[in-house]
Order: C-alpha cells, then structure tokens, then sequence
C-alpha cells in the first residue's frame, strides 16, 4: 500500500517536471543542456533524461518535437511539415532544383554520413567546396562534428530540412538504406579479411 502509494507519487512528481521542463525549452532563447536542467531539478542525468525521452515521445506525432542532441535540448517543428512550414513563411524560396553534381553530393551524405569533405571528394573524384557551401547554404546539410583523424576534418550529415522534403523521418526510411547498410557490411568485412592477409 504504502509503495503504491510512493510510486503514484513520483508519478506525478515526473509528470508535473516534464511540463515545467517542456515550458523552460520552450521560452528559452538560449541552448539548453541535459546537465542544467538535471542541476535545476536536482535530478542525476539518467533520470531527467527519461523525462526528456517520455516527452519526446509524447510529442512525436505533433507539430513540434523535441531534440535532445549531444547533450542539447530543443524544441523543433515535425519534419513532416517543413515543406508547409517553408511554403507559408517563405512562398519564393522553394527549393530551387540542385545541380547534378549537388544531387550526387547529397546523396553521398545521406547515406554514408557522417563523411568528410575528403572521402566525399575520393568517392566522387572532383573537389566539391562550392558544392558543399551551397548545401550548407540551404541547410541540407550540417556539420555534426570532427572525426578523430589527422587534422580532425569536419564531419557531414545531411539536416532534418532535406528528411522533410523527402517527406520521411530519418535515415533508415531512405529509400534503398536497408540494402545499402548489408553492401557496406559486406564490403568492410571483405576490407578487413584482406587486411588480415
């Protein structure tokens, strides 16, 4: 009984945090972490972060959801309506077509991302700098981090605007990316065998 009870509790204790965290994302103009808000709410990381995880899963079939990012937490609009979203506010910058060159780029970075400049380049055999300002312009794509290499390049990945486009969530709902993942297993498999030869 008296368990039930402490469990109804903290229950309600976690519900009534997720409302108050989802109002501090949403008024804050700064970035928020999961750490200021486990600190805030005297909470460890683990349990603001299944706070966190419950309301975005509550919030997944909205208009806004939330992200939580390399330790970051923000309110985003659902990518399922960025094409709206772009029609409303910004009639005349509807995607203008891209360049073929910029089409292979993307798709490169769509489904071998995180990639950097360099094994861009080799994949494709052309520099691709004007390429990849362009589609950073158009936020099709982001840097998402530094791989740990010699001169720790920039990593790619392609934006939640071009999922948006594409009318689909992320990754694995790109079309072919099942097949895709068992042709790349294979081939570093085959790589690593003739490694070991």
């Amino acid at each position: 009984m008296e368990n039930n009870r402490e469990n109804e509790e903290n229950i309600s204790k976690i519900n009534n945090i997720e409302e108050k965290v989802e109002a501090i994302i949403f008024l804050s103009k700064e970035m928020i972490t999961v750490k200021e808000l486990a600190q805030f709410y005297r909470l460890e990381n683990c349990e603001i972060e299944k706070i966190l995880l419950s309301l975005k899963e509550k919030r997944k079939n909205t208009g806004i959801n939330l992200k939580i990012e390399n330790g970051i937490v923000n309110l985003v609009t659902n990518p399922l309506f960025g094409s709206d979203i772009k029609r409303f506010f910004n009639p005349e910058m509807k995607l203008k077509k891209l360049s073929r060159s910029a089409m292979e780029t993307l798709a490169i970075i769509a489904y071998k991302g995180p990639i950097t400049k360099a094994e861009i380049e080799q994949i494709r055999s052309v520099g691709v700098d004007k390429t990849m300002s362009n589609l950073l312009e158009r936020k099709l794509i982001y840097i998402s981090g530094k791989k740990k290499s010699m001169g720790t390049p920039n990593l790619y990945e392609v934006t939640d605007d071009f999922y948006s486009y594409l009318n689909i969530h992320g990754k694995e709902e790109l079309p072919g990316n099942e097949q895709f993942q068992k042709i790349e297993m294979l081939y570093k498999e085959d790589q690593k065998a003739g490694n070991e030869e």
